[in-house]
C-alpha cells in the first residue's frame, strides 16, 4: 500500500513540476496586450550603438534588422542599452515569443519594422562649405501650446544659423509623398509613407522642393528647406526660431498614426549624413 502512495505522490509531484515549469516558461515569454501602444515602446529608448551593432549583424548574417531589435527589446525589459542576444539565440528566442505570445510579438515586430527597416539618412543635409550645423535634444512629450496645450510628438532640430531656407531637408527613407501643404500648427509640411508603413513627418519648412502628393521618393531626396512657418494662417512665419520638426508615426490596432520618439533614431542616423552644396 505504501508503495502505491509513493507512486501516486511521485506522479503528482511530477505533474506539478511540469505545470510550474510550463507556467514559468510562458511567463518568461509573455507580452502584455498592445505593448506597442505603450509609452515604453513609444519612447523607443534604444542606444545608437545598439542600433549600429544590430544593423551590422543584420547585414553580415542576413538577418531581419527589426527582428534583432524586437527580440532584444523584449529581453531587456522594453528598452535597449545592449544586445543581449546574438546569432542563433535571436531565432531561438523569437520562436518562443511566437509560440506563447505570437499576436503581441507580431505587433512589436511590425512596429519596429515600420520605423527602422527603411531608414537611411539623417533628415538634414550638411554643408560642404559651411561650418554651421544643427542641434537637438529629447523633447518628445514636452509641453507645448498652440490653440490649447498638447504634448510634443517629435524632435525639433534647431538651426545653428537661424536663417530660413538655408538648410536642405531630405527624406530619411524611400517612400511616397502622402501629404504636402499647410497646417496651422506645422506650417508647410511634408509627410512621407515609407515602404514598411512608417510615416515620416517634416514640418515648419520655408519652401518645398519639386515634389507633389503621390510622388515616389528615394532616401536622400530633397523635400524642402528648414524654416519658421506655422502657428497661424497660411504663410505665417517668425513665431519661433528656424528649425525642423521631425516626427515618426506608426499604425497600430487602435491608432492610424501613433507617434514614437525620434530622438534615439536621430542619434543613430548621425553617422549617415548627406552633404550638399550650400
Amino acid at each position: 500500500m505504501k508503495k502505491y502512495y509513493y507512486v501516486v505522490l511521485i506522479i503528482l509531484l511530477g505533474t506539478i513540476n511540469v505545470y510550474l515549469t510550463g507556467y514559468m516558461v510562458r511567463s518568461s515569454y509573455f507580452i502584455k496586450e498592445n505593448l506597442v501602444e505603450s509609452m515604453e515602446f513609444r519612447n523607443c529608448k534604444i542606444r545608437a550603438k545598439v542600433l549600429k551593432d544590430a544593423k551590422e549583424m543584420a547585414d553580415k548574417k542576413n538577418y531581419d534588422f527589426s527582428k534583432i531589435i524586437a527580440v532584444n527589446f523584449l529581453e531587456n525589459n522594453n528598452h535597449l542599452t545592449k544586445l543581449r542576444l546574438k546569432g542563433k539565440n535571436i531565432k531561438r528566442t523569437e520562436k518562443m515569443y511566437i509560440q506563447f505570445s505570437n499576436q503581441e510579438y507580431q505587433k512589436i515586430y511590425r512596429g519596429f519594422a515600420s520605423i527602422f527597416n527603411d531608414l537611411k539618412y539623417f533628415p538634414v543635409a550638411k554643408s560642404r562649405s559651411s561650418n554651421y550645423w544643427i542641434g537637438y535634444d529629447n523633447s518628445f512629450g514636452a509641453d507645448r501650446n498652440f490653440r490649447g496645450a498638447y504634448k510634443h510628438e517629435g524632435c525639433d532640430i534647431m538651426a545653428e544659423k537661424n536663417v530660413s531656407g538655408f538648410y536642405p531637408v531630405i527624406s530619411v527613407a524611400d517612400g511616397v509623398v502622402e501629404n504636402i501643404g499647410w497646417l496651422p500648427k506645422g506650417g508647410y509640411r511634408v509627410g512621407i509613407r515609407s515602404n514598411h508603413g512608417g510615416y515620416f513627418y517634416y514640418a515648419h519648412l520655408s519652401a518645398y522642393a519639386n515634389i507633389k502628393k503621390g510622388d515616389s521618393v528615394k532616401a536622400g531626396t530633397l523635400l524642402g528647406y528648414m524654416g519658421d512657418t506655422g502657428y497661424g494662417a497660411e504663410g505665417t512665419r517668425g513665431k519661433f526660431d528656424v528649425h525642423l520638426h521631425f516626427g515618426i508615426y506608426i499604425s497600430t490596432e487602435n491608432y492610424d498614426e501613433l507617434s514614437v520618439n525620434p530622438y534615439y533614431i536621430l542619434k543613430y542616423l548621425e553617422d549617415s549624413v548627406l552633404y550638399a552644396e550650400y
